[in-house]
């Protein structure tokens, strides 16, 4: 399917695309959940799999360009000689003629006025025609451009190192570029590998060859990073070696691990939520210590946010949208008591996995109301 801001992927594959609204192209594998009510199949952003087959087909664009070029000014000099040739072939039959008429005039006997008058009708025909060949010429001569100089080779040929930016100008529109790859590309088969945020790309070529990649697309969650475990051990081993978040930060990146989302490094405040799943270290509260103020099926805050892996923040903002009920310990800093049973907990894992196809789609409402 083609979209505006898309390379123009095509194929007989279920794949939809559809923008946002921040206008961000998505294709979404969704044949079986029109047609069938069947789960959707995966979906990623779009900006990922248009560039890697963007930049796949400049690069066989550019050696291909330097030999159209080379070829093209070998044209422009064959078609030069064959002009030329066939503007000195009109110009000497109109000589021929003319010498002919002349010759046929002034061998005709005087007293055969008839005949020597028409001759002589013939011969101004013939320098008629033939100063008009001339003129033409010389109009085609001021008008045919100039023979290519070994500089303007060169020049061509330097032409072809600027197909990408010719590629993202803004004179070639989206038609163009879908047009080009259309021509190149038969199709492009995507698989995302589970939940992770890498993707499986085989873009098969026209004349049969099929080449294959590997993408990265942007997930919501940290838990989907296909390195999530190795990640967390990292953490865990800085954090015991008593360096900071900001060190902690640093040293992530470092060593190549990319948060989720559209983020491409980690910050202070990324590495203490991914602290902050590890469990609380130290001393409980005074409130806790003294006696548990829990009842059945009751949990803190933080410990239900660790059942259901999630980050507390977001536990806390479903409290507050009415999402789970609980109580709030009096006093300064009192802590959530929050309940869930086990048909709770199934709810509220239900509505952790779901996956909304708008950013402002609203959630089903089984998943939100609490019981």
């Amino acid at each position: 399917p083609a979209a505006e801001g898309g390379v123009g992927i095509r194929g007989d594959s279920p794949c939809r695309v559809t923008t946002s609204k921040e206008h961000r192209l998505r294709y979404q594998c969704q044949r079986g959940a029109l047609d069938y009510a069947e789960p959707r199949c995966q979906s990623l952003a779009g900006g990922t799999l248009d560039e890697l087959v963007a930049g796949q087909v400049l690069r066989a664009l550019v050696p291909a360009a330097l030999e159209l070029s080379l070829r093209a000014v070998a044209d422009a000099e064959r078609e030069r000689g064959r002009l030329a040739r066939h503007w000195e072939q009109r110009r000497e039959r109109a000589r021929h003629d003319t010498e002919r008429a002349a010759r046929q005039y002034h061998a005709a006997e005087p007293e055969h006025r008839l005949v020597a008058r028409e001759l002589e009708r013939r011969w101004e025909q013939a320098l008629l025609v033939q100063r008009q060949v001339e003129d033409e010429y010389d109009r085609f001569r001021h008008w045919r451009p100039a023979e290519l100089t070994s500089s303007d080779v060169q020049m061509i040929e330097s032409l072809t190192g600027d197909i990408p930016a010719l590629w993202r100008a803004e004179t070639t529109t989206v038609q163009d570029r879908q047009e080009v790859v259309r021509h190149l590309v038969e199709r492009v088969v995507v698989a995302v590998q589970g939940e992770t945020e890498w993707v499986d790309v085989a873009i098969h070529w026209a004349g049969g060859f099929v080449s294959r990649h590997e993408v990265r697309r942007p997930v919501s969650r940290v838990e989907q990073l296909r390195d999530y475990a190795e990640l967390m051990r990292r953490v865990a081993e800085f954090h015991d070696a008593g360096r900071t978040a900001r060190q902690i930060a640093d040293a992530l990146n470092r060593e190549g691990f990319r948060p989720p989302k559209r983020r491409e490094t980690y910050n202070v405040a990324m590495v203490q939520h991914l602290l902050a799943r590890r469990g609380r270290s130290g001393p409980r509260p005074g409130e806790v210590t003294g006696g548990d103020p829990r009842g059945g099926d009751e949990w803190w805050l933080s410990d239900l946010s660790r059942e259901l892996g999630m980050p507390q923040p977001t536990v806390h903002s479903w409290v507050r949208r009415g999402w789970i009920r609980g109580r709030k310990l009096p006093g300064v800093g009192g802590r959530w008591i929050l309940r869930a049973d086990a048909q709770e907990l199934d709810r509220l894992r239900r509505l952790r996995a779901y996956r909304r196809t708008w950013s402002d789609e609203t959630y089903p409402a089984e998943l939100t109301t609490p019981r």
